[in-house]
């Protein structure tokens, strides 16, 4: 599975659990994925009923302001430059030929992923790394709660590293 692939599936997996994603979850194949930080999440999917998913989603990012998967409010909170950073980052999103289709705010995690995932893999690379201090805030947010989502920050936290050390 290439790196852009594993962006996309961690962008489904940090979205709302409903019953599509559960299915599309159900129906991957574990012998495919070859990060064993997705893979536990995968695997916590497919070994829990919805309901228990859907709790352990709203615990982990809905009520815990310090895991909110929305990037710039952990920099501006509700500061009125969010605005503008939030309309570059839409006009940014733009210029790389990237349309999203979403009622979400650009600097949704998933969103931000699913951008990531369809540019070139240095440029999405560094577009995460520009995030990692509000990505390490969300880290730190889910190991005080014990989440079962950790492991997908983990996951992207470890990749972004990686990368920085490759490109020194």
């Amino acid at each position: 599975m290439v790196l852009s692939e594993k962006f996309e599936l961690v962008s489904l997996l940090l979205r709302y659990p409903d019953e599509d994603i559960k299915q599309a979850v159900k129906e991957i194949d574990l012998a495919e994925i070859d990060d064993e930080n997705i893979a536990k999440v995968i695997n916590y999917y497919k070994e829990t009923d919805l309901f228990e998913i859907q709790q352990e989603y709203v615990k982990s990012f809905d009520l815990n302001e310090k895991a909110s998967l929305y990037l710039t409010y952990h920099k501006f909170r509700d500061d009125p430059k969010r605005g503008n950073y939030l309309a570059r980052l839409v006009e940014y999103y733009r210029e790389k030929g990237f349309e999203f289709i979403d009622n979400e705010l650009p600097d949704f995690l998933p969103v931000v992923l699913e951008f990531v995932s369809y540019i070139d893999e240095e440029t999405g690379i560094k577009v995460l790394q520009a995030f990692s201090k509000e990505l390490n805030h969300i880290y730190e947010g889910l190991i005080k709660t014990e989440s079962k989502f950790t492991p997908l920050i983990e996951f992207i936290l470890e990749t972004i590293q990686e990368r920085e050390v490759k490109q020194s």
